[in-house]
């Protein structure tokens, strides 16, 4: 194969395969006229990562990938697993570094092993490695039901901690039932990441929702996830004013609370359809429904005074079954707050978020129980730019619940535990418990964040 180059540096990546075996190798060459460069297969080391003691009853599937530093497009890599075989030709190359992961699982069930190595310089010799169990952290993974539009859920561990081997992919398994399984990864940064999916009018199966969280593993230690919990309702968002305009984004309106959609963690679902409006007093000065081009709304305030924006959200996914008995099938939230022209900053108003304890896999309380409900108000920034001010001191703090889908509402004490407010509900005997909660600022303003069947009866 020839090519023509302007002078200069290159790496040169390939890829080579005869039937089951599969070999990965890079060059570096220097053009300056008339260059040749051979990338010999019968060279390769096989890629072979191991676990001590073996897992049984799991299938190893295994990848790897060569890097050319520098490149605007990074790497070759492949995974095989069966009876197929990888290889990747060493190299001492500076400009060229190396990863190779593995990862075992299971048929229809979460929970498996992922184990990393990468070197930064050069493809090595020694491709063969095993990986001690005891050294790796355990991340255990509560996979519920319920507020999701999808019916099945899978999971997986991404490498994210820099090097080549970063965003290579382990898939730890699948379920269309709730789960607490383990995942068990070497040492390192991990995106432990799940996928929700469902079935569409015309059978094919889509994926409605991404959720990811990022776990910093130590070898030996212990970790935590939880996905698909309770009470999916308004995110962590807030009206802001920037340059003399008020802006506040409207596509959080379904956020798992465990996800607050800041730093490394994101989990918010799209399956619904909002709209909102923005009033100065009694006033309506605009209503605003998400495009595919603004999703956001932005209003030049024209006049000082204090002003109601309400967001509400319902569930909507054309072409799309929604699960029997699926919860958060609604959302809404008010904020109450003072703006003037030309300023920005976050307004003085906190998120409001709901999250219930003691819920089984299937986010079900007990008939007739009483269940606590965490009152997270929170008051994050996401903007650099924008200032983001002293947080409003709160006056008041109450929550309504509802047992009939949102006909009627009745008031439930709210006392702290443990330094966090809390709802306490009595659980009806059957049914699904919808919230309603307002917080009361000592400056006039409020939020008010619903969450319409956050949890059932079960």
């Amino acid at each position: 194969m020839k090519r023509t180059l302007p002078k200069g540096n290159y790496a040169v990546l390939a890829r080579i395969s005869t039937g089951i075996t599969h070999t990965l190798g890079g060059r570096t060459v220097k053009v300056s006229g008339a260059s040749k460069l051979t990338i010999d297969a019968r060279q390769g080391r096989l890629v072979n990562l191991g676990l001590s003691p073996a897992p049984s009853g799991l299938s190893r599937t295994q990848g790897a990938r060569i890097c050319a530093e520098g490149a605007p497009f990074g790497g070759i890599e492949l995974y095989v697993n069966g009876a197929d075989s990888l290889y990747v030709i060493p190299s001492a190359s500076k400009y060229l570094s190396y990863a190779a992961l593995g990862y075992w699982n299971g048929y229809d069930a979460i929970g498996g092993y992922a184990v990393l190595h990468q070197t930064t310089k050069g493809v090595p010799s020694t491709t063969a490695r095993v990986f001690s169990t005891a050294k790796l952290g355990a991340v255990t993974v509560d996979s519920r039901r319920g507020p999701s539009a999808g019916t099945s859920a899978q999971v997986d561990a991404q490498a994210v901690g820099g090097g080549c081997g970063d965003y290579m992919m382990a898939s730890l398994g699948s379920s269309d039932r709730p789960s607490t399984s383990k995942l068990y990864l070497s040492p390192g940064k991990w995106d432990i990441r799940t996928s929700g999916s469902g079935t569409a009018t015309n059978g094919e199966g889509r994926y409605v929702n991404h959720f990811t969280t990022n776990r910093t593993i130590a070898a030996g230690k212990a970790y935590f996830v939880r996905f698909f919990g309770a009470a999916w309702g308004p995110g962590t968002r807030l009206p802001a004013t920037y340059q003399g305009r008020i802006v506040y984004e409207l596509n959080d309106m379904l956020q798992d609370p465990n996800f607050p959609g800041v730093g490394s963690t994101y989990g918010s679902e799209r399956t619904v359809k909002v709209k909102a409006s923005l009033k100065l007093g009694g006033k309506t000065l605009k209503t605003f429904t998400p495009t595919s081009d603004r999703s956001a709304i932005d209003f030049r305030v024209k006049k000082a005074g204090w002003y109601t924006l309400t967001s509400t959200g319902t569930r909507y996914e054309p072409g799309f079954v929604f699960p029997a008995g699926m919860l958060s099938t609604a959302t809404s939230v008010v904020f109450r707050f003072y703006a003037k022209k030309n300023t920005s900053g976050l307004t003085q108003t906190m998120a409001v978020q709901h999250v219930p304890a003691g819920l089984n896999g299937y986010n079900q309380a007990k008939p007739g129980s009483t269940t606590n409900v965490a009152l997270r108000l929170s008051r994050y920034l996401k903007y650099g730019d924008m200032k983001k001010g002293a947080n409003p001191k709160l006056k008041s703090l109450s929550t309504k619940i509802s047992t009939d889908g949102g006909r009627t509402w009745r008031s439930v004490g709210v006392r702290k535990i443990g330094g966090v407010w809390h709802a306490i509900v009595p659980n009806p005997a059957s049914g699904a418990v919808s919230l309603r909660t307002r917080a009361t600022y000592t400056n006039g303003g409020y939020t008010e964040a619903t969450v319409f069947r956050a949890y059932a009866i079960g």
